[in-house]
């Protein structure tokens, strides 16, 4: 079947198509891994919902052709993808993990053919296109999570208009691209072979391989990092306003250079994308690494208090930021390379290729830096890799490193355009439009924390374990826990599971900037901690975190956050935990704390213990401090003849502390109850 009418053709850009779909490659990929993260990955507990994993294999579909992809099978695929794209964000988390596996899994199946169509002579034009809509849906994707907290605008709410008028664009583009395929035969090859030829196919097959895993590589670093810079900036520690909009300016400004300015890419020699390459690298894991903790065997070393980070921290991070459009080259590069080979795989070559070099090789980088997290939960190879974060982008950053070796002698050529297309000339100005939206959403929507006048005579706290900010039935529920939070009203709140390396988005700038309060989130995202955070109506002074010894079969890497907070004439010392593994384990952290805190007046000591009253841990805690609930309720049980007995989220206070009331809030915003305390003095 042919497509005659000229419609699709005559407003066809392979630079808008390409654009959204990478867009919505990422945002599907982005739910797809938080999704399995929170039914699967988190426990790393095999079940049924593994099998969502197959469709990282999808390209593998390519092998029931002998000799040709059929466009048919590209076009379903195409749009299964743009209306999975629509559907994700409607259904709860399990669902949403099947739709977005399967839009993920079409797109494998389409960005082959976006890689190998065409004529040869368009090879280095394909490949600008793929590399300037890979910075268009990168600018998109940190524009719309910068304009919505960390969450994706496109995704959420009424701001989902915007993802289905993108989807409606990707429909019609993609007609325009299914009649590009026809006109150009498709993916025939040639019907025959000579005996020369056939001697290079090992070749052809070798450089479609590393071609893959390159590229592979950088949709890695796209998807875990550059797309939402919050990310880096928990990671570092460092100023969110200046990382995102820096990473919005390098992306924008390559773009606007490949748009404009494309001849001045045909300057860089072989040595100077090498080195360039090899500087991002070693930038970027030097980032992790100075900002990562080493954590030693044995426990005499303990408590370990971070050191504070200072702007020689910063100096590597903003230098890899600045670095980090070779990424964006190394794509056009691999493009090139693949648009240049010399006769189009076949679909055999090229589903095996994209099924190891593509799908499988995104699992293990997927796997093993969630092993970085959770490594007490798998045995031998877990403990291996526990605080190895930055050992996974040092892996693939090696292996982009060489697949850009290996094409180094296949340097595109472009000339300086006489006049820019009127379509390129909007995307300029949409590119401009994201830049400015970026910079100017980060400052707007940065918490604006109210000053707080008088003298005041008490306080609420706040204890609640947010789960990663989902509720009881495992479904992401951001604003219901930010409503029960408001309703509360707490002055000081200490959060406990804030940590996330699944779905870019950051639960505590969310609350924080939408109550305009102060925060500090603790242990930096690159520790593999499951995060405490602590929030504040009062400016939180001296801000530090404190590492406790925990062996391999702890499970998990413990953390206390430890900040001053003044209030009217009084300073409070406040102390966030979550503690995890062993009574031993547990024992150790509350030691640690019981010293810290030794000779402070007003202290508190709030999170998510794990321990009951009358166990080990909790009788040693209250020879030194109150149990709030039991300050206020001296037999044990309130007015309501509720106890505490079965509870493990506590706030303990200074002897001596005034409790005017407290309340266990059983709600199922989270599959733990908030726990508000009244203090007064």
């Amino acid at each position: 079947m042919r497509i005659d009418s000229g419609l699709f053709e005559d407003y066809y850009s392979e630079l808008i198509f390409t654009g959204i779909i990478l867009l919505f490659f990422i945002q599907l990929f982005s739910d797809y891994v938080e999704s399995t993260y929170i039914l699967l990955l988190m426990t790393l507990s095999l079940n049924q919902n593994a099998l969502v994993l197959l469709f990282l294999f999808s390209p593998i579909i390519f092998v029931a052709f002998s000799r040709s992809i059929p466009d048919r099978l590209l076009i379903a695929a195409g749009g299964v993808m743009i209306a999975s794209r629509v559907v994700e964000p409607l259904v709860d988390t399990l669902a949403r993990m099947v739709i977005s596996a399967l839009g993920v899994g079409c797109f494998l199946i389409l960005f082959p053919a976006l890689l190998l169509v065409g004529r040869s002579d368009e090879r280095v034009q394909r490949a600008q296109s793929l590399g300037i809509g890979l910075a268009l849906a990168l600018a998109a994707s940190v524009m719309l999570r910068t304009l919505n907290f960390t969450i994706d605008l496109s995704t959420y709410g009424w701001g989902q208009v915007i993802g289905c008028v993108l989807a409606a664009i990707g429909v019609f583009m993609l007609g325009g691209f299914w009649k590009r395929v026809q006109d150009k035969q498709r993916l025939e090859i040639q019907p025959s072979i000579d005996e020369s030829t056939k001697a290079f196919r090992p070749i052809r097959k070798r450089s479609l391989a590393i071609a893959t895993l390159g590229l592979t590589s950088i949709l890695f670093f796209v998807n875990f990092a550059f797309s939402s810079p919050v990310v880096i900036s928990r990671w570092t520690e460092s100023s969110y306003v200046a990382v995102v909009s820096a990473v919005a300016l390098m992306t924008v400004l390559f773009a606007l250079i490949m748009l404009y300015r494309p001849y001045l890419m045909s300057r860089l020699t072989t040595r100077m994308i090498l080195i360039w390459n090899l500087l991002f690298v070693a930038l970027f894991v030097l980032t992790v690494i100075i900002n990562q903790m080493p954590f030693p065997d044995v426990p005499s070393p303990y408590p370990i208090i971070a050191p504070p980070t200072t702007f020689l921290h910063h100096i590597p991070l903003y230098l890899m930021i600045v670095t980090f459009p070779i990424i964006l080259i190394d794509f056009i590069l691999l493009s090139n390379k693949l648009a240049s080979l010399e006769l189009v795989p076949t679909s055999r070559a090229a589903g095996i290729a994209f099924t190891l070099g593509g799908g499988l090789y995104m699992l293990v980088l997927l796997f093993t830096l969630v092993l970085t997290s959770v490594w007490g939960f798998v045995p031998v190879i877990g403990p291996l890799l526990r605080d190895m974060f930055w050992l996974i982008f040092l892996i693939a950053g090696l292996v982009l490193l060489f697949a850009t070796f290996k094409v180094k002698d296949d340097m595109p050529s472009y000339s300086v355009p006489v006049r820019l297309p009127r379509i390129e000339t909007i995307i300029a100005g949409l590119l401009i439009v994201m830049f400015l939206g970026t910079l100017s959403g980060s400052l707007v929507f940065e918490a604006h924390p109210a000053t707080q006048t008088g003298d005041p005579v008490s306080l609420r706290l706040l204890t609640y374990n947010i789960a990663q900010g989902m509720n009881d039935l495992d479904v992401k529920n951001y604003d219901g826990q930010l409503e029960l939070i408001r309703e509360i009203d707490a002055d000081i709140i200490g959060l406990q599971e804030t940590s996330k390396i699944a779905g870019n988005s950051d639960v505590v700038r969310y609350f924080a900037d939408k109550l305009n309060l102060y925060s500090y989130f603790g242990p930096k995202g690159v520790t593999g901690t499951t995060g405490v955070a602590l929030l504040s109506k009062y400016p939180i002074e001296n801000p530090r975190t404190i590492y406790h010894y925990s062996e391999d079969v702890d499970c998990k890497q413990t953390a206390t956050i430890e900040a001053e907070i003044i209030v009217g004439s009084r300073t409070y010392t406040v102390y966030v935990t979550h503690t995890y593994g062993r009574t031993s384990a547990k024992m150790i952290l509350q030691n640690d704390i019981l010293e810290l805190s030794s000779g402070k007046d007003n202290v508190i000591f709030m999170g998510d213990f794990n321990f009951r009253p009358n166990s080990e841990p909790y009788n040693l805690t209250t020879s030194i401090l109150e149990d709030s609930w039991w300050v206020r309720w001296p037999t044990g049980v309130n007015s309501f003849g509720e106890n505490n007995t079965r509870e493990i989220d506590h706030v303990f206070l200074s002897p001596g502390t005034s409790v005017l009331d407290c309340e266990y809030v059983r709600d199922p915003q989270s599959d733990h109850p908030a726990y508000w305390v009244d203090i007064l003095w």
